[in-house]
């Protein structure tokens, strides 16, 4: 398949100046019109997907504009979404538009859509069966990620997960030098479970060639079964997207069942082997995954445990995965302690506790004031919920 999509790269590189210039007629003139066949075919085979909703791969960044935040939600994950969301406008004030995508009618009630779309401004929830074809990608859990960034509106995208929480604005992300070099912008994850080599096997069985992160990654040195945390991607349609189609397509259903997602935990490593896989640049914050929560808070006094933290290029506290809860798997009305952050690479995973205890610092009162808040504005949430479930709820803003 990586034989097959640098194939598709090629070809897309030769025709894109030509479309551009909008003088020539491929599909008809001798000169090309066998070429774009190949090409069409080839897009076909890889992305039969993408033509429920544009004529080629060409149209797919024609009609985008802007820069915006991209969720993708179901009945499930509302309950976090609706309190994210709340802190991105009222808290730290970014007025970026949002567009909220789910499968289908039965993945999102029209309750909580409409939550979603009159309690914020800006806020549109949308079906991604209605651009994507489902008929090849038959999505479930994490698979939609990448489509729903193919999917948006617009140009400049920022996925985030339903239950990231941001300490900084997150229109900070577009101002990245390695995304304004590269179009793309990925975090690190922990550093969990050294001698899995699955990873390492599978890269080496069919990547004809790699950049230089793959030899200096942890899935090449087989110190952590895991590397990317997508929690939080951004990616420049324009700029990127021959990476993110080869990423969409590790999360088809035919890859993901019998290949992607049997090498790796879900749709995370999809994104950056997806661009290894076609040549495309991409840039990480270079910072392992760090834990954010309270002292003690796993049963040893001198660690620091909870969530996933991740810092900016500045060591700063900048997003955090896992939402409010300690463990929102575990203990559905306990919160986090947000006292205390650390870094480190030998993680504790049953307790999410970073052994290490050279990198802990203390959080600073705002920071601390600004994690209380959230936890106010969800509790607000849980209340509008209860109203929601009972069929009582009903707008405020109309």
């Amino acid at each position: 398949m990586a034989n097959a999509q640098r194939l598709f790269k090629s070809l897309f590189q030769y025709f894109d100046p030509i479309l551009a210039d909008g003088r020539i007629d491929v599909a008809i003139d001798p000169v090309y019109r066998d070429t774009w066949v190949l090409l069409m075919d080839l897009e076909k085979t890889l992305y039969p997907w993408l033509h429920l909703s544009w004529e080629n791969s060409f149209q797919i960044t024609k009609a985008t504009a802007g820069r915006g935040i991209v969720m993708c939600v179901g009945n499930y994950q509302f309950k976090y979404a609706a309190t994210a969301v709340r802190t991105i406008r009222q808290v730290l004030k970014s007025d970026l538009p949002i567009e909220i995508f789910y499968i289908r009618d039965n993945d999102l009630t029209p309750a909580k859509r409409r939550y979603l779309e009159t309690e914020f401004v800006n806020v549109r929830t949308r079906p991604i069966v209605d651009v994507i074809d489902d008929r090849y990608t038959q999505f479930s859990g994490w698979s939609l990620k990448p489509y729903s960034i193919i999917a948006s509106s617009f140009t400049e995208v920022i996925l985030v997960d339903a239950d990231v929480y941001f300490f900084k604005k997150p229109d900070l992300l577009f101002e990245d030098k390695g995304y304004l070099k590269t179009g793309s912008l990925f975090f690190l994850d922990r550093t969990l479970f050294p001698g899995w080599d699955v990873g390492h096997t599978w890269l080496r069985s069919f990547l004809p060639t790699k950049s230089s992160f793959v030899e200096k990654s942890r899935w090449w040195k087989v110190t952590s079964a895991h590397e990317q945390e997508s929690g939080v991607v951004v990616i420049n349609k324009k700029k990127s997207l021959l990476g993110l189609l080869s990423t969409c397509k590790m999360n088809d259903r035919e890859e993901r069942t019998k290949v992607s997602y049997k090498h790796s935990h879900g749709d995370k490593e999809t994104f950056w082997i997806g661009y290894e896989m076609v040549q495309s640049p991409y840039s990480f914050i270079k910072s392992y995954g760090a834990v954010i929560g309270g002292l003690g808070d796993g049963g040893d006094a001198s660690r620091v445990c909870g969530n996933q933290l991740h810092l900016d290029t500045d060591g700063q506290p900048l997003w955090w995965n896992g939402g409010l809860l300690r463990d929102k798997n575990k203990w559905p009305d306990r919160y986090l302690k947000f006292t205390h952050y650390a870094e480190g690479e030998d993680w504790d995973f049953e307790t999410s506790c970073i052994k290490e205890t050279d990198k802990i610092r203390e959080f600073t009162a705002d920071e601390q004031h600004l994690a209380q808040k959230y936890i106010e504005l969800d509790a607000a949430r849980r209340a509008d919920e209860e109203l929601l479930d009972k069929g009582l709820w009903k707008p405020r803003n109309l």
